[in-house]
């Protein structure tokens, strides 16, 4: 696997899903990379979530805040973190967002007992090539 760290401290992400008809959803994300990996943090019962545990295959690029690619899309997988396997993430975001990822989480925890949202989970995902610039 081809794997680069984030040298231009690219804030969002364009992240796509698939659903069970093989249609595309992207969607808008903060990444960071550790250990050969991106993670991204996100409320456990959102719908991206849900179609990765459904088909771990998705695909990411560079993106505006909006979502919009910047750039090629790359392939790989998803698989969901929880337990002690989301400190990986959350450390990594930290790292890459500092005190506005702090502030994403504080939000995330106040809002977990909304039906639509749930404990946060972590998106460990594999690229099979590097994230074009």
């Amino acid at each position: 696997m081809a794997f680069r760290s984030d040298p231009t401290g690219d804030q969002f992400f364009a992240l796509r899903t698939f659903r069970a008809d093989g249609s595309a959803v992207t969607t808008p994300v903060w990444l960071a990379p550790a250990g050969g990996h991106w993670y991204c943090y996100t409320p456990g019962r959102s719908w991206k979530v849900r179609r990765i545990r459904a088909r771990p295959q998705v695909e990411v690029a560079r993106s505006d805040f909006h979502g919009i690619p910047s750039g090629p899309f790359t392939t790989g997988r998803a698989r969901v973190l929880t337990g002690k396997e989301l400190r990986i993430a959350r450390r990594a975001l930290a790292k890459k967002y500092g005190m506005k990822f702090r502030v994403f989480t504080v939000i995330m925890l106040l809002t977990r007992f909304r039906r639509s949202m749930g404990p946060a989970v972590g998106l460990q995902i594999t690229l099979t090539a590097d994230l074009g610039t």
